[in-house]
């Protein structure tokens, strides 16, 4: 009997769950397909082209992310299922009138719950299977990758997954609208839509005050992040300046209200004028009800646009570069043994020991096959002078760098001869340096005024033992294979000044770079076997395929999970608006039914209804749209202006994602709006 009812209710009420409904199959469908990615066909061809185990780490890292993911949702079919309760109250009124006990009322509500909710998890689950089917194709076209064989994969850990994380929603929801209504007197619950009219105004002087805070405090926030960067997230000021973003955005919509009101009714000219008292009214009442979901609205844009533009921004600075990144067809690093830290004591006293500058030497001795498999090396040893840091040239030169690469390190060195080997693995001409002078090379921009300071001032660099002058130009050569360009100011000295540092104190590192025969398997091989030579001092072999695979493979994964993360805000941000709009034109009805009988007419009607939703809809989006502007141009300046990384493209691309799917929720008042319209027509006709 009771299923019956539900059912009833269901279809009785398809309007109101459309919304409810809609969401639910979005947000399951983007939840299955993105967390069945890992498993695609796709993925093992990315794995055997990427050198990596690129579906396990796009798996864990979407896994991990997930939880968050869940977390936003389970608030969003939350906030979506109150608008729903909160239009049935008064039918849940006339079932207790009739005499249904709470239990059977419960008992209605849980049926309805888990109904809607199993429907929309089969057709999300369905959509998603499809969707995860798509992202196959797309990820194939993107990287390149021929599939002339269709493989269907279906994940039975993303269905789980899936399956486990929308159930535990739904029990939420089911306890929560039981609460809701069992909670509620009866009287409360037959007068539910009279109840929403009520005007809730608070003092305007006390909330002029909190939005001068609110201003205030969000202003110390972004100071905070000017000053200190967003490179250490982990350190107390990123928190504090989280923190005080949060805690201002949020007092911001509170007192927004009160604002409103006193500055508006001090503008008599204004104010006094057709519908505006009214409209101010509404504003500041709907504002003081909804500041919580405004607040919510605006930092799930700021985290939508900030994790896209940020993610993108990753992969440009990963991939943009990484060809001339590792011109070399392998890089062997070598490092001290006391400045590895994946080598301990104990496990060196088992290997092979020698100085760093031998290395290259006892590799081509002890490696069978060596000059079958190689047929140009050249190691490069970098020194670290003994008195001489890099904020040293900085105060020196006067020039200031807003990254935190400007640090108490010491200078780094390298012989001319160790330089021109490199740069003829790289078929470039030989350098003639001349005595007494140094060369200045660099190839990251955060570095590159500086770099052209030493030059245009004629920086003296002292080495301890002699006194140099720069040549006449910068010189940009990477030394070695690196996942992005990485050449920030090391210097070329003549090789008679190496020769006097301590090489057991001035060696930081050394490469040794190599050129493979052509035809030869080394790059199968060699890895291996320089592993396998056992030398304490050799730390790990950059291959030029291997890091050009990496970097595709981590294109991908940082690729889905800022497409993941984006998109589930903007759907949550995109909803909820649709949620507020919806909820204001609904409650809106009597009052405009009331203005229409004392003589109001449709069009000084529609433009204040207009007024409303645009700011509704307006605010939240202009103060997340702040924080993420706020916040790239701190990345922009602190990490990615270092790396040759242009934002511009992706912002653009996240402004365009915004307008798209967050501008759809007004088409739903819209059609609300037609229908106060048509009642409030029809109220004039009554009347």
């Amino acid at each position: 009997m009771l299923v019956k009812v539900a059912l009833r209710n269901i279809r009785r009420s398809v309007k109101d769950y459309a919304i409810y409904f809609v969401t639910l199959l979005m947000a399951v469908t983007l939840f299955y397909a993105f967390n069945s990615i890992s498993e695609q066909h796709v993925m093992t061809e990315i794995n055997e082209s990427s050198h990596m185990d690129v579906s396990t780490f796009v798996n864990e890292m979407v896994s991990l992310f997930s939880y968050i993911i869940a977390f936003v949702l389970a608030f969003l079919v939350i906030y979506a299922n109150s608008l729903l309760i909160r239009r049935r109250k008064r039918e849940f009124g006339m079932y207790f009138m009739l005499g249904m006990k709470p239990i059977q009322v419960s008992r209605i509500i849980v049926y309805e719950t888990v109904l809607v909710g199993v429907i929309s998890l089969a057709l999300g689950l369905g959509l998603g299977i499809v969707v995860s089917q798509l992202l196959s194709f797309a990820t194939a076209a993107i990287f390149g990758i021929a599939m002339p064989d269709y493989q269907f994969s279906f994940s039975m850990d993303a269905f789980i997954m899936t399956l486990v994380c929308f159930c535990v929603i739904f029990l939420v929801v089911a306890v929560f609208n039981v609460f809701s209504i069992r909670r509620c007197k009866l009287i409360d619950l037959m007068n539910a839509d009279s109840k929403s009219e009520k005007v809730v105004i608070r003092n305007p002087w006390l909330c002029l005050v909190l939005f001068i805070v609110s201003l205030g405090v969000l202003a110390a926030a972004y100071w905070q992040l000017q000053i200190n960067g967003m490179t250490m997230l982990m350190d107390d000021n990123f928190k504090a300046a989280t923190i005080l973003m949060l805690v201002g955005t949020f007092l911001f919509f509170f007192s927004l209200a009160g604002f409103i009101i006193a500055v508006v009714t001090r503008m008599r000219g204004f104010y006094l004028k057709k519908l505006r008292p009214f409209t101010t009214r509404q504003v500041a009442s709907k504002v003081n009800t909804s500041f919580v979901s405004m607040g919510v609205v605006s930092v799930l844009l700021f985290l939508a646009i900030t994790t896209f533009a940020t993610g993108m921004g990753l992969v440009q600075m990963f991939v943009g570069d990484v060809e001339e990144a590792n011109p070399y067809d392998a890089s062997v690093a070598v490092r001290p043994v006391e400045n590895n830290p994946m080598l301990s004591k104990a496990e060196a006293k088992d290997m092979v020991n020698i100085p760093i500058e031998d290395v290259e030497s006892y590799l081509q001795t002890h490696i069978k096959g060596w000059d079958q498999l190689v047929s140009e090396s050249g190691e490069i040893v970098i020194y670290a002078l003994p008195s001489l840091t890099y904020n040293d040239i900085l105060d020196s030169t006067g020039v200031t760098i807003e990254s935190a690469t400007a640090v108490n390190s010491k200078v780094d060195v390298i012989g001319i001869s160790d330089f021109n080997r490199a740069l003829g693995l790289q078929n470039k001409p030989a350098i003639d340096l001349d005595d007494g002078h140094y060369l200045v090379t660099n190839n990251v921009d955060v570095t590159e005024e500086l770099a052209k300071a030493m030059v245009d001032q004629g920086y003296l660099l002292d080495t301890g033992s002699e006194t140099l002058i720069p040549e006449a130009e910068v010189v940009d050569v990477q030394p070695n294979n690196m996942s992005m360009l990485s050449n920030a100011l090391f210097l070329v000295v003549p090789d008679s000044v190496v020769d006097k540092l301590d090489p057991g104190t001035g060696i930081s590192s050394s490469f040794i770079n190599l050129k493979y025969r052509d035809g030869s398997n080394a790059e199968e091989v060699l890895p291996q076997l320089i592993e396998e030579a056992n030398v304490a001092q050799v730390n790990s072999t950059y291959t030029r395929e291997e890091m050009i695979g990496q970097m595709q493979g981590m294109k991908l994964a940082i690729t889905y999970l800022a497409l993941y993360i984006g998109l589930v805000m903007l759907l949550a941000v995109a909803a909820v608006l649709a949620i507020q709009l919806i909820s204001l034109t609904i409650d809106s009805l009597k009052r405009y039914r009331t203005l229409s009988r004392l003589g109001c007419d449709t069009r000084m009607i529609s433009r204040s209804l207009f007024a409303q939703i645009t700011i509704y809809f307006l605010l939240p989006l202009l103060v997340g749209v702040c924080h993420s502007a706020w916040t790239i141009s701190i990345l922009s300046k602190t990490l990615f202006n270092a790396f040759h990384v242009d934002l511009l493209p992706t912002i653009l691309m996240s402004a365009g994602l915004v307008v798209v799917i967050c501008s759809s929720p007004i088409s739903f008042p819209v059609r609300w709006w037609c229908k106060v319209f048509a009642n409030v027509r029809s109220a004039s006709l009554e009347s």
